[in-house]
């Protein structure tokens, strides 16, 4: 009979499976540091890129920092004009409120019957100063103040009136109070009538 040792195979066998796990160990090692590698090397070219973007970003915003700042100076520059604007248009809107005043007082003023002094304007209150026939002629010139869509209701007021002597002539001196409205004002008052 014919023995054979075996265990001598079985040892080879053994150490060649643990050859063969420890090369599956390094090379899967090996393969997971090269898998790391690329990973990294690949995020270090990304923030490279991206550390560029920000500094072309940030010289773009350089660059737009004056049109931004041009644009405020302008937006300023345009509040400005159009506060001007506003005022001129404001301005012009009233400017013949003057004429309008003297106009209203030479028409509603009694032909011939009385004579101005004086005439203050004070914002929009007027203080006329005068010389008169008779009180018949400073009423009638109140009444017809009073009538006038210039003149503001109830603002007519005789502050003073008395006799005096010019010429061999009882006159009446006189100062009238009133509240004048510009024309744009009366435009605003009958148009809402006129609809």
């Amino acid at each position: 009979m014919i023995q054979v040792n075996l265990l001598p195979v079985r040892r080879r066998k053994k150490k060649e499976n643990v050859r063969q796990l420890i090369s599956i160990y390094l090379l899967s090692v090996l393969l997971m540091l090269s898998v790391l590698g690329y990973l990294w090397i690949s995020q270090k070219n990304q923030i490279q890129a991206l550390d560029k973007r920000v500094g072309q970003l940030q010289q773009e915003v350089a660059q737009y920092t004056k049109y931004e700042r041009l644009l405020k100076d302008l937006t300023e520059k345009k509040a400005t004009v159009e506060k001007k604007t506003g005022i001129i248009r404001d301005l012009q809107k009233d400017r013949d409120t003057l004429p309008r005043m003297l106009a209203l007082v030479s028409v509603e003023m009694p032909a011939e019957k009385m004579w101005f002094v004086k005439m203050s304007v004070t914002a929009n209150a007027i203080t006329l100063d005068g010389v008169a026939l008779s009180n018949e002629a400073i009423a009638e010139f109140m009444r017809n103040l009073e009538t006038s869509p210039y003149v503001e209701k109830g603002s007519v007021n005789l502050t003073s009136s008395r006799q005096v002597l010019r010429s061999d002539m009882k006159l009446r001196e006189f100062q009238v109070n009133y509240r004048f409205f510009p024309f744009s004002k009366v435009r605003e008052k009958v148009k809402p009538q006129a609809s």
